[in-house]
């Protein structure tokens, strides 16, 4: 007798599924076998962390990357200063919208942008359900880095390395009673005294 892909169970199907790209496993779920269809979902749902290269990211439609979000605990996005803001956009809005129903992101990075209010409009949908935060070289503002942290209320560790444009006066107002680890890099223009905020907050470890 004849065997198939389908005589394997559930469990071997996933295994399997997990050597395909996620371009594969979508258009998986796109066909008619229900059975296949509905272990590509399974096998989607599995992937709680994600790293994305946007030079080299694969081309997923805001559905899919919408349903990428629902499932994952921590994301990365790495850009680059030269990619378009909404070639970046594209892919990080879906995610956030996603994430923000499940509420299951714990963990955030964006590098190597330039960042502005629609950036910061989509960190902020996950923003309250985040414990780690990495915006590195994401040129920011103290503006928008104040109005980000007030929304963060379970923030444990933030990295702010290689923002040349902020002077530190987010420190002023920082309210985050959960956070430990702040990591920032001083510079120039940084006109913060950091003697006085180790004062006011001892119970934050300070990487500089």
């Amino acid at each position: 007798m004849e065997k198939s892909l389908l005589d394997l169970n559930d469990d071997c199907l996933i295994e399997i599924f997990k050597y395909l790209s996620l371009v594969e496993t979508f258009n998986l779920m796109d066909i008619c076998n229900a059975r296949l269809s509905n272990i590509a979902r399974q096998r989607i749902s599995t992937i709680k962390k994600l790293n994305i290269r946007v030079r080299e990211f694969h081309n997923l439609n805001s559905k899919q990357l919408k349903i990428i979000g629902e499932n994952l605990n921590d994301l990365t996005i790495s850009a680059g200063y030269s990619i378009p803001a909404h070639v970046v956009l594209n892919i990080l809005q879906p995610i956030c919208e996603g994430a923000a129903v499940s509420g299951k992101m714990s963990a955030f990075a964006l590098n190597y942008i330039f960042i502005d209010k629609a950036y910061s409009q989509c960190i902020a949908k996950v923003a309250s359900n985040l414990q780690k935060l990495n915006l590195n070289n994401c040129q920011l503002t103290d503006e928008l880095l104040t109005e980000l942290l007030r929304i963060c209320c379970n923030l444990v560790e933030l990295q702010i390395l290689g923002n040349y444009t902020l002077s530190g006066n987010f420190l002023h107002n920082l309210n985050l009673p959960s956070l430990r680890v702040l990591k920032l890099e001083m510079h120039a223009e940084w006109n913060y005294p950091i003697a006085e905020f180790k004062i006011k907050n001892p119970n934050v470890t300070l990487l500089t």
